[in-house]
């Protein structure tokens, strides 16, 4: 779902800036190390899992093809190791590779109004795995805790759609349609069956504009449906209908740009999701959450940019979508980003944060805690 909300949010700035100047070539760069670590419960209670650590460098880059064409570009490299309370039922497990390859083509059919875009992903990454290394997979997929990398691989995918911006009054929105269909797979290394993940059709709508001389809003909604997965010869419960909103104000206060924001990733249909503490069967669940941020600068060239976000998780507790949700965990993160203009067309901006929280085991609360730091590059010659 944390790749859903990035998307969600997306829709709001595809407005009035749509067709706008773009230099010929941008390159972005980075590298971060996050670890997170399960503490004992109240009462004693642990999860199987001690820390999962991840360090990360993705690549990435666009390219402006004559006026209306641009190609982006994405890969890297990851390596998430995870350490165990329990040796002989789970041994640390240590997975490094690339990342999957994603590119993507659009297309002004109408300048600053309306995007052709078609994109895939080649399965470059860590596609299939050995079954104790799922621990691993499950435990950087949480949203809870939000890694910065939530997925090594995948068999790949093929896309596309349309992306368009009008203006409404004093206001610019934006809308869009999209199709995604996956391609099989083998995930499990001593399971022959492949999958194959289903079909997503996505709507985005998003509005933005000035309330205020000083106020900015932005809002974004997007409904996604997803086909039943298939696992060889059988059909899966997949993630089904997810409904996401994301609404921002910024607000000016002298030098300082204040951002507060919400979001809701609602799903209504029976999923198998990974967890930080293991799988669960999830008939249907709500990822909600708020923030801020502040950007406040530091002379011509340095911006200081300090963060904190609440993020809270709940399904039902029946596999029938009839029950009534309930609490899975909640975390909060924090941080700040510096950002440093090194010379024109060149930023560097260091990230450094934490997080602390709670996931549900077994009736139990399960604390956890951990930070992460990072140092990325944008170029454009």
């Amino acid at each position: 779902m944390t790749r859903a909300l990035r998307m969600a949010a997306a829709a709001a700035v595809i407005l009035p800036g749509l067709g706008g100047a773009q230099s010929p070539l941008t390159a972005r760069g980075a590298g971060s190390f996050e670890t997170y670590s399960f503490r004992p419960g109240a009462a004693g209670e642990t999860v199987i899992i001690k820390s999962v650590s991840e360090f990360t460098v993705p690549l990435g880059g666009d390219v402006k093809i004559g006026r209306r064409g641009n190609v982006a570009v994405s890969t890297g490299f990851a390596s998430v190791r995870l350490v165990s309370n329990d040796q002989q039922q789970l041994p640390d497990q240590t997975i490094s590779g690339l990342l999957d390859t994603e590119l993507r083509v659009s297309w002004d059919l109408v300048p600053g109004k309306l995007i052709a875009v078609a994109n895939g992903v080649l399965p470059t990454g860590t596609r299939t795995v050995d079954p104790q290394q799922l621990a691993v997979l499950g435990a950087i997929s949480s949203d809870l805790i939000g890694y910065a990398v939530p997925s090594l691989g995948s068999g790949g995918n093929v896309g596309g759609g349309l992306i368009g911006a009008v203006p409404l009054g004093r206001f610019s929105a934006g809308f869009g349609a999209t199709y995604k269909r996956s391609l099989w797979y083998q995930p499990v290394s001593d399971r022959p069956s492949q999958l194959l993940p289903g079909a997503e059709l996505r709507f985005r709508g998003g509005l933005e504009g000035n309330l205020a001389r000083r106020t900015f809003l932005r809002a974004a909604l997007m409904v996604a449906q997803t086909t039943p997965d298939r696992l060889g010869g059988s059909t899966l419960n997949g993630i089904g209908t997810r409904l996401i909103g994301y609404v921002s104000v910024n607000q000016a206060l002298g030098k300082v740009s204040v951002t507060a924001y919400g979001f809701d990733v609602y799903r209504g249909s029976p999923q198998l999701e990974a967890t930080a503490a293991g799988a669960a069967i999830l008939p249907k669940g709500n990822l909600f959450g708020a923030g801020a941020r502040a950007d406040y600068p530091l002379g011509v060239r340095t911006t200081v940019s300090p963060r904190v976000e609440f993020r809270g998780s709940a399904a039902a507790g029946d596999t029938t979508g009839t029950g009534i949700l309930q609490r899975l965990g909640s975390s909060v993160r924090f941080g700040v980003d510096a950002r440093q203009q090194v010379r024109p067309g060149m930023a560097a901006v260091l990230q450094a944060g934490g997080a602390i929280g709670t996931v549900q085991q077994a009736n139990a609360s399960i604390p956890f805690g951990g930070f992460r730091v990072g140092l990325s590059f944008e170029f454009t010659p």
